[in-house]
Formats: C-alpha cells, sequence, structure tokens
C-alpha cells in the first residue's frame, strides 16, 4: 500500500503548530459574555436559602439564573437522568451546580459568585461504597444507594476451588484518577446564522450533546446545533455534558454569546474521574499453573450522579479475570452512590482496575509454584474460539500470544539476569509483566455505527467530513490516509471536517476505542460509491470499459487517454458528488441479559514489561526500560499508534506510581496541578513499542482500535516488577515511596 501502514505527519500538525486553530477555549467574539457557576461547597446538603442580592449588586453582571430560571426538565445524563443543571433542592457531592452567573468580565463573575450565599441544612455524608450499602444509610438519590449490580457464572466454582492444588485470596483498591486534559472544559454559544442555538466545545459526542440539551431544556433538536473542534485531550472526562447546558441556558435566555473555560480546581471538584474501586479476588490453580477458577467481588465507587458508571462496572465484570482461558467463574459487582466526586469514563472504562487485581494474583501464583510469571500466562492466554471469563466466544483476532512471544524475544528478556545487576548496596532491580485486553465498540444493547460523508470539490479535491470528535488521538490523520490511499491521491488534495452538526452526521462517540476503526468502516463504504460514481463518468467520457480504468494522482486513466479529477466533477451529476455510508460495529452473538453493553466481540491485546530501580533509602523508583507489544490488528499510522501507546503507557505510569484523588470528608484535597502530581518527562522512561499484526476481517484494511489498550497494563506491570525488586507487593495505587518503605500491609 502507498499510504495505509506508513508513517503519515499529522493532518491538522501545521494548523496545531502555527498556533492558527482555534481551541473551545479560545472561541469569542467581540460583545461575548463570561460564565461562572456558583458550586456546592458541602458534600451533601438541602437548599434552603439562596440569597443573590450582593451578587446582583455586582458592576458588570449580567444576569444569574437558579434551577427555577430553567425552562425544561433540569435532569441530563447519558444513560440514568440523575442529574441537574442547576441544583434546585439537595447538593450531593462539593462541585455541584447551583447558580449560573453571567458577566462582562470575569472579575465581575467571580465577585459575584464569592457574594452567593446559601445556607444548607447538612445530611450525612457517605464516604464509601460499604457505607451506602448499609441498610440505613442515607439515601443519596430516592432509588436507594445502589445504581447497578451485576452477577454472572460460568461452570462450576466451587468444584474449582475443592479440587485446585493452590487457592490465593487477596484485596485490592485503587483510587479515583483524574484525566488531566491540558485544556479544562470550555466552550463557546451564540445563536448562529441559521438562528439555531449554537455551541462549540470540547466534546467526544455532538449528537449526544444534542439529546441531551434538546430533553433538559425542551428545546426541538432541530433548533440545536453542536461542534467539536480539535480540543486538548479528553480520554473520557469529556465523554458526556459537562459545560454544554450552561452555556445554552445563558444563550436562550439572553440571545448573546457566551463563552466558558473552567479552572484546573474547577474542573476537578466538577467534573467526572476514574471510578474508584474495592476488589476481592479468589483464584485457584493447579501445580503445573493452570488457571481453574476464579471468583471476585467489585465495589465500584460511583460518586454522587450515575454518569456511566453501570456501563463501566459491566466492562470491569467482562474483564476480570484477563485475557486467560478460564473454565469456572464467579463475578458479583456493585456501584454505589457515595457523595464523593462523580466516577465516570476514563481511557480503559473499568478494565485498568480489574487488570491490576488479576495480573497481580497471576504473578503471586507463579511465584507460590515456581512458575515463571511469562510462562503462567503463556499457559492460560486466550486463543480464538476460547470463551472469555464470562463465557461467550471469541470468534474473532486474538494475539496475545504472539504479544507475549514478542517481549520474550527482546534482549531485555533474554538477558534479564544482566539488566537485573546494579552497583549500588543502596538499588535493587526488577521486572515485571502484566498483560491485558480491552473491548472496542459500545457492545450489545447499543446503537454503534458511524455515517461517512464524501464530496468530490470543483478543483478535483475531496472533503472527508469527520464525524467523531478528534481530541488528539490522530483519527483525522488516518482518515485522512485512509482517503488518499482508496483514491491513490496525495495527500495536499484532501481536507477534513471536525465534527459540526450542520455539516457532519452522526457517527457516536470519540470512546471505547471505536474512533477510527468505526469511521474508517464507513469511509470505505463512502469512497466505494463515490469512486464507481466517479468511474461511471469517466468511462463515457473515454468510451472505455470502467474495468479498464484506474485512479492515480488527481486524474482517472484508461487505454486510450485520462482525465482530471476536476473535469470528472463537471461530468458528474451534482447529486453524485457526495457520497454517505453507513457502518455498524460487529455485535457479540452470546448475548448476556445481565449487563448494558456485555459483551463485546472486538478485542485489542497487549503484553507489557517493565525494569525498574527502587531506591532503598528515600523507596522511590525509577523505570530504566518500558516495552509493549499491542496487537491491534493492521497499523494504519505507525506514528499515531506510537503516540497512543506512549500517552496511555505515561497515563498508566500515573496510575500505578503517583495519582490519586486525596478525600477527607468527600473533599478533594488535591484539585491543583501542584498538588494533584500526574508523571513529568523525568518520570517516564524511553518506550520501546513492539506490535503483531493479524488480520482482522472486519475491519478497514484489517485495523482495530488502538486507544485505550495502552493503559490497562502498566500499572500492574510496574507492581510486579516492584515486587520483583524487593519483595513489596502492594495492593492498592498509587505504590509511593512510603509504602514501599514501611511496607504497608495495605488490602482494605
Amino acid at each position: 500500500m502507498k499510504y495505509v501502514g506508513k508513517e503519515f505527519n499529522r493532518a491538522e500538525g501545521k494548523l496545531k503548530a502555527e498556533g492558527t486553530h482555534k481551541y473551545p477555549s479560545d472561541i469569542r467574539e467581540s460583545d461575548t459574555l463570561i460564565l461562572g457557576v456558583k458550586r456546592s461547597e458541602v458534600p451533601h446538603g438541602n437548599i434552603l436559602k439562596i440569597d443573590l442580592d450582593r451578587a446582583k449588586a455586582v458592576k458588570g453582571v449580567i444576569a444569574i439564573f437558579t434551577a427555577k430560571d430553567i425552562p425544561g426538565r433540569n435532569r441530563y445524563g447519558i444513560v440514568h437522568k440523575d442529574q441537574e443543571i442547576l441544583v434546585e433542592k439537595k447538593v450531593r457531592c462539593i462541585g455541584d451546580p447551583i447558580c449560573l452567573v453571567v458577566g462582562e468580565s470575569k472579575r465581575a463573575v467571580e465577585e459575584a459568585i464569592k457574594n452567593i450565599s446559601i445556607q444548607y441544612e447538612m445530611l450525612t455524608v457517605v464516604t464509601t461504597p460499604f457505607e451506602g450499602l448499609k441498610e440505613n444509610a442515607p439515601l443519596i438519590h430516592e432509588n436507594g444507594n445502589l445504581l447497578h449490580k451485576i452477577e454472572v457464572t460460568k461452570g462450576d466454582v466451587e468444584r474449582a476451588f475443592k479440587e485446585a492444588d493452590i487457592v490465593i485470596e487477596n484485596k485490592y483498591y485503587v483510587p479515583f484518577q483524574d484525566h488531566m486534559p491540558l485544556e479544562t472544559e470550555a466552550g463557546f454559544g451564540k445563536i448562529d446564522e441559521d438562528g439555531k442555538l449554537a455551541i462549540w466545545a470540547g466534546t467526544q459526542t455532538i449528537y449526544r450533546d444534542i439529546d441531551e440539551i434538546s430533553y433538559a431544556l425542551d428545546i426541538p433538536k432541530d433548533q440545536i446545533r453542536v461542534a467539536a473542534p480539535f480540543f486538548g485531550g479528553g480520554f473520557g472526562r469529556k465523554d458526556g455534558i459537562t459545560i454544554q447546558l450552561l452555556i445554552a441556558l445563558a444563550v436562550i435566555k439572553l440571545r448573546r454569546p457566551v463563552r466558558i473555560f473552567l479552572e484546573r480546581s474547577e474542573s476537578i471538584n466538577s467534573s467526572y474521574h476514574r471510578h474508584a474501586a474495592f476488589m476481592k479476588y479468589k483464584t485457584a490453580a493447579k501445580s503445573d499453573g493452570t488457571i481453574t477458577g476464579c471468583e471476585a467481588e467489585l465495589y465500584f465507587d460511583k460518586g454522587a450522579y450515575a454518569s456511566l458508571g453501570a456501563e463501566v462496572l459491566n466492562l470491569a465484570v467482562e474483564h476480570f479475570a484477563g485475557p486467560y482461558k478460564i473454565e469456572n467463574t464467579r463475578v458479583n459487582g456493585y456501584a454505589v452512590y457515595t457523595n464523593n466526586p462523580i466516577g465516570g469514563a476514563f481511557r480503559g472504562f473499568g478494565v485498568p482496575q480489574v487488570t491490576f487485581a488479576f495480573e497481580s494474583q497471576m504473578d503471586i501464583i507463579a511465584e507460590k509454584l515456581n512458575i515463571t510469571t511469562l510462562d503462567i500466562r503463556k499457559k492460560n492466554v486466550i486463543h480464538q474460539w476460547d470463551t472469555s471469563c464470562i463465557g461467550h466466544t471469541f470468534i474473532y483476532s486474538t494475539g496475545l500470544k504472539e504479544c507475549l512471544q514478542a517481549l520474550e524475544n527482546t534482549d531485555l528478556y533474554k538477558n534479564k539476569k544482566e539488566y537485573l545487576k546494579t552497583n549500588s548496596e543502596n538499588k535493587k532491580r526488577g521486572l515485571g509483566i502484566a498483560v491485558a485486553y480491552q473491548g472496542g465498540g459500545l457492545g450489545v444493547n447499543i446503537p454503534d455505527y458511524a455515517q461517512a460523508k464524501l464530496e468530490l470539490k470543483e478543483n478535483g479535491t475531496l472533503i472527508v467530513y469527520g464525524g467523531i470528535s478528534d481530541m488528539g488521538q490522530g483519527n483525522t490523520t488516518a482518515n485522512v490516509q485512509i482517503a488518499a490511499e482508496l483514491f491513490n491521491l496525495d495527500r495536499s488534495k484532501i481536507s477534513y471536517t471536525t465534527p459540526d452538526s450542520k455539516f457532519t452526521l452522526d457517527s457516536g462517540p470519540a470512546s471505547a476505542s471505536r474512533t477510527t476503526y468505526i469511521y474508517a468502516k464507513a469511509l470505505e463504504g463512502a469512497s466505494k460509491i463515490l469512486k464507481e460514481n466517479m468511474l461511471e463518468a469517466a468511462a463515457i467520457f473515454l468510451k472505455e470499459n470502467i474495468e479498464n480504468l484506474i485512479l492515480s494522482n488527481g486524474s482517472i486513466i484508461g487505454n486510450s487517454g485520462e482525465v482530471s479529477f476536476e473535469k470528472v466533477y463537471e461530468l458528474m451529476d451534482s447529486t453524485k458528488r457526495m457520497a454517505i455510508c453507513y457502518a455498524d460495529n460487529p455485535i457479540a452473538k452470546d448475548r448476556h441479559e445481565i449487563g448494558h453493553g456485555l459483551p463485546h466481540i472486538i478485542y485489542s491485546h497487549s503484553a507489557h514489561m517493565a525494569l525498574v530501580e527502587v531506591d532503598m533509602i528515600t523507596g522511590s523508583v525509577a523505570i530504566l526500560k518500558y516495552i509493549t507489544a499491542t496487537e491491534c490488528g493492521k497499523v494504519i499510522n505507525p506514528q499515531s499508534l506510537q503516540g497512543q501507546i506512549h500517552g496511555g503507557a505515561a497515563q498508566g505510569i500515573g496510575y500505578a506510581l503517583f495519582e490519586g484523588l486525596k478525600l477527607e470528608n468527600s473533599k478533594v484535597l488535591n484539585n491543583k496541578l501542584s498538588t494533584y502530581i500526574i508523571p513529568s518527562i523525568l518520570d517516564v522512561p524511553e518506550i520501546e513499542c513492539l506490535h503483531v499484526e493479524p488480520y482482522e476481517t472486519t475491519g478497514a484494511f484489517g485495523m482495530k482500535g488502538v486507544g485505550e489498550i495502552s493503559i490497562d497494563a502498566p500499572a500492574p506491570a510496574l507492581s510486579n516488577a516492584i515486587y520483583n525488586a524487593v519483595g513489596y507487593r502492594s495492593y492498592s495505587l498509587p505504590i509511593t515511596a512510603e509504602k514501599i518503605l514501611l511496607r504497608e500491609n495495605n488490602q482494605w
């Protein structure tokens, strides 16, 4: 192939490098008003009184809105509509929005927010899922504190434990992790030239936003426009409503342009996070290393609102015992409301939590049985046509065995004894391995499709109308690359639009490792339609059979001559210059009635290996080498693949060693970049990216998703490496220097 699988610079790279692209936080007009939010400073309470008098008197304040000013239902949520645009009676977490302030300047808005006085009746705070499940627990929502429960059993678990040669039981805990996108929640809104409510925002799904705005504010969908320019990171943080409804409310009330850009502390206090989780595991094995049974209880801290908590729990359940062939399993999962920050979508979507737990179990079993950590994984790893830990069949490509072989063939693994040597008595080295798999797409019972739109222009160029947000992951480039391949056309003659409901079609969310996979399938179909239309016109003009024609560098060439794309445009009927194609994601036949979106059928796989050095005086951990082996089908763009792997691994390193919200009575204590520690360039080693490429028959050019698979394995790989170095196993994250030095027994 000429373009696919080759190095291909970012399609939008020049725009971003020159600073000419406007991110959501950049967009404004001369008369744009500023929005700010008065938020709850208590985690649980009834609102008794709101005093706005002093705030309204602040010079430059245009309006202050409360729940009574909302024309619609004042409810939103992707699945469970349990959140309010502005809280009317009861706050459930610190950061709940109560008043929307609109002003001429940021200073005026901030002054007004300080002068809003709110009186509360304080309610008992629920800080853990276990408190929330108590019989007489305070009710956070009227229907109870248990948002979702799921149970799955496969085989005979009791028999597996009875007949096992070894049974390992442990408890694991992981905290809330913040996404820390470089650009926080931001957006701009106005009444556009068509008289519609128009919003430009950092959002991962424009059409879902339209549905939410229509429902919450009682506005017809055809009167709403949402656009997603390139924005500064999401990772799931923007997979749902953040500031869009606040913008919409102000615009429809005032009929003036408005903008909002959250400060970091406000963003952390009010937005979504990776769910904290308490996990109890019991695993059975034979003396030869065969894993024969696994039982788990998963308690996911939902925080104050549902968001996608039930769906995150379902995915955790689906992956709870890893990518292994295990005949007997049982898992019980609980998503429980608390007054903590909101748990929502985050890259990996429930899989990093359970991967940390089960990959730790695998290493513990390997040590007890005196089997190498790589060999025990090779022995149990899934293959095509095996069944998963919840019982459905892997009917498509599975490349995990090849990933493990790739690690085994590295110089680091072959010569690990040499790499583990140190020149210091105070430093010890260890090697750790972990594997993971990640379901791609939205899963069973959820509409999962894309609609590609492709147009031939008068100057002979093509426009790809992008229906799925690009928050930096590179799907724009991949789609330009695919169009270049399919039309044998130089990239300079292909342009790409970001999602805008005025021009682009509904293609679902930029999430679930589906973005390039599903849109590329639709783009293939649209390209086929447009090419056939172009060839048909050229064949008539050249008086040749279509079979004799080829596309090359902006022309259609036959035996008797050639015709340029520009001329083909003139020859074509206007209705045939644009092509639209709809594509569905494959759905598992082994449907479970036990969980929304469960199971998946397309999976990506990975194996990670880390070499660490632990300073026994300070407890600090240095990562000396980090190697990933990834299977995601055919690689469309090697640069983008490395970008995804490097980024996901870096986030996973943060999850393992540094990150986690520190809570006191449900209040976040580390809500700033200075106190919420993420890895710096000095903490992230050079990452060696290996990949294996089994052909995936369902994907364009044999590809599948890679966006999430890179974040699942770093935490257990590093945990296993630290144990290998110093003999200390942490059962919770992050694995800090203090834990290592104090040898904390941190099972909950």
